[in-house]
């Protein structure tokens, strides 16, 4: 490797550790969700429209396992909490050509009982603009509409650990006027 590449390389480790990447970062206004194909609902589902409520982005992809493994945890919390404020959006951005087929995506929406609204994003246009760069990764965003936490990475009985400080964050959120 040259020195050029190594010290490219240590700088993206740096700025993943330090958490400092460019992705989307706790007390700003997202990105609106895009796309064409919104599934599961009969009209698209704009954050604008949802403001006042608790809103989780879900950034997956049905072939993931990490992000299958994290489907029961947001379905316990869409059952316990939607009635009190909670949506929930998924984000469908395919890893693999395999991945786009919108019939694929439906089927795996049935197959996993999913209720919540899930767009399409095969262009990745909500992958880019929200600086998304892992499966899964959730961002909770407040009743204001500003991003409140981001988590990467799989929340489920194998990596139990940030599912009670985002459970708290979602309670308190709800709790919010």
């Amino acid at each position: 490797m040259t020195r050029t590449t190594l010290l490219s390389l240590a700088a993206a480790v740096i700025l993943a550790l330090t958490g400092a990447a460019s992705g989307i970062q706790r007390g700003q206004v997202p990105p609106e969700v895009m796309g064409t194909a919104w599934l599961n609902t009969p009209a698209p589902t704009p954050l604008a429209g949802l403001r006042g409520q608790v809103v989780l982005v879900n950034f997956w992809v049905y072939s993931c396992i990490n992000c299958s493994n994290s489907l029961p945890t947001l379905k316990g919390w869409y059952g316990k909490y939607h009635a009190q404020g909670l949506e929930i959006i998924g984000v469908h951005t395919p890893e693999f050509e395999s991945d786009k087929p919108t019939a694929s995506v439906q089927a795996a929406i049935r197959r996993e009982g999913l209720a919540w609204p899930v767009v399409q994003d095969n262009a990745r246009a909500n992958w880019n603009a929200w600086g998304v760069n892992a499966w899964p990764t959730f961002v909770l965003i407040d009743r204001g509409g500003r991003v409140r936490a981001v988590h990467v990475g799989e929340i489920s009985d194998r990596y139990p650990q940030a599912i009670p400080a985002l459970d708290a964050q979602i309670r308190a959120l709800l709790a919010e006027r």
